[in-house]
């Protein structure tokens, strides 16, 4: 019987994965992923059919994606992969409009959140698969909302 290839396009997949290639940067490659979110951010304002549009559309290509890219690479979770943390931080934002303010401590606070992975982050980062890849920078995204919620509310 021959083999059947459920991924057709793994080129295509592996630019998914890698935020069109900035996964491959030499350096910091996460924190490069994460300002991918910031363009769709703007323009959903964090809410509405736009931002939700953006946040679906991301997560239904998360997994597919990174799980070329693991294949293709050998590893358990390839730097390369960056589509988690637009994923993850589109999630951060969710609710919180766009401003200077957010902006700056929405994303300082994810990738705090994402470099340290703490509780459910660090259950799911020590795991194998896709979905644990994408799914410790979704709990870093919601740990960060929340945070970046509180910090505003003090700060008016």
């Amino acid at each position: 019987m021959p083999q059947v290839n459920r991924f057709p396009g793994r080129l295509a997949w592996r630019a998914v994965a890698s935020g069109l290639g900035v996964g491959y940067a030499p350096a910091l490659p996460g924190t490069l992923g994460s300002l991918l979110a910031l363009p769709l951010w703007y323009w959903g304002d964090g809410r509405g059919a736009i931002h939700f549009g953006a946040l679906v559309a991301v997560l239904v290509l998360a997994l597919p994606a990174t799980m070329v890219e693991m294949r293709e690479t050998g590893r358990k979770d390839p730097p390369s992969v960056v589509i988690d943390e637009i994923a993850g931080m589109l999630l951060a934002a969710t609710g919180i409009p766009w401003g200077g303010k957010s902006v700056v401590a929405l994303f300082l606070l994810f990738r705090l959140f994402d470099i340290l992975k703490f509780g459910p982050a660090a259950w799911m980062d020590s795991r194998e698969g896709a979905i644990y890849v994408v799914a410790d920078d979704l709990v870093a995204g919601i740990c960060a909302n929340l945070a970046c919620r509180v910090i505003l509310w003090m700060t008016g």
